[in-house]
């Protein structure tokens, strides 16, 4: 699929989920909505990640770990 196909089927599940929801027309609960809602945009991200459009954020460096790296190697050094 193409990253159009799948977030307009991911908008499209949502718009269907959010008509019927605030119509009254479904028998869901705020929560299950809000879970159903959620599983949604879980699902387009998967399928986007699992895709190759989209990649995982690259953790944030451990600037501590990096600074007692440092400072060990400094005292063999000396």
């Amino acid at each position: 699929m193409t990253e159009k196909e799948i977030r307009d089927n991911a908008k499209l599940a949502h718009d269907t989920l959010s008509e019927s929801y605030y119509s009254g027309k479904s028998k869901l609960t705020k929560d299950q909505f809000d879970l159903q809602h959620g599983q949604v945009w879980n699902g387009m991200d998967a399928e986007l990640l699992v895709g190759g459009y989209i990649t995982l954020p690259k953790p944030g460096r451990n600037l501590e770990a990096e600074i007692d790296e440092i400072k060990a190697q400094l005292l063999v050094v000396k």
